[in-house]
């Protein structure tokens, strides 16, 4: 899933949310207030290092598919604490 950068209009409070691209947070949670989120616009960009250019594709493949495993085990950790509440 993307991860989108957001600002409240209101407080000024900024965050990023990783969530499908069809959603669109609304409401700020630190300020509580209705409609003053807007996305921050953002421009993916891709670098290569000299590390990564060593590496072979399979090992980039599978430390991305690693790295994308522990991101999704840390968002339902937090999606858990949040349902249990």
């Amino acid at each position: 899933m993307p991860k989108y950068a957001y600002k409240c209009k209101e407080c000024d409070h900024s965050f990023e949310a990783i969530h499908g691209m069809f959603v669109k947070l609304q409401n700020c949670d630190e300020c509580t207030t209705d409609g003053s989120l807007y996305r921050v616009p953002s421009m993916a960009y891709s670098t290569k290092s000299k590390a990564s250019a060593e590496k072979k594709t399979g090992e980039l493949v599978k430390e991305f598919i690693r790295d994308a495993k522990q991101e999704v085990k840390e968002e339902k950790k937090k999606m858990k604490k949040e349902f249990d509440k």
